[in-house]
């Protein structure tokens, strides 16, 4: 792990993440057989595993060294409208502040179709505490 120590101010919160990496990134997959149910549409477990993935990175990415650990204190999972089989997936990413000791990482899936409007697939707010071990 990095030698970064966390302070626990926002400040010096977002001054790390724009050391290790964008505020926001962009994820882009394809959904296939493995991807899908019965009927061809994306499985909410394929979902949640996907962006547990990259919530797992953008955390990681932190560097923070073994005397600290990131904690979820809630997950609020908002779903819109399904994907299927053959779409293509756009997964977003964002940290923004949470109060003095939070910060929340959003993450926003749309379903891109080539010539049409973006739809938005479902967007998720992890809140998250980073604490001593």
């Amino acid at each position: 792990m990095g030698a970064f120590f966390f302070t626990l101010t926002m400040k010096n919160f977002f001054t790390t993440v724009r050391k290790a990496g964008p505020l926001k990134t962009r994820d882009q997959f394809g959904i296939d057989q493995s991807m899908v149910d019965a009927q061809g549409d994306l499985t909410l477990w394929t979902l949640m595993n996907k962006m547990e993935d990259i919530k797992s990175n953008r955390v990681n990415a932190l560097k923070l060294n073994e005397r600290y650990q990131e904690e979820i204190t809630n997950i609020d999972l908002k779903l819109y409208e399904n994907a299927a089989l053959g779409d293509e997936l756009l997964i977003e990413s964002s940290f923004a502040p949470n109060g003095k000791k939070q910060v929340d990482l959003k993450l926003y899936v749309s379903k891109r179709e080539k010539g049409k409007p973006a739809k938005r697939v479902c967007k998720a707010v992890y809140t998250l505490t980073v604490k001593a071990n």
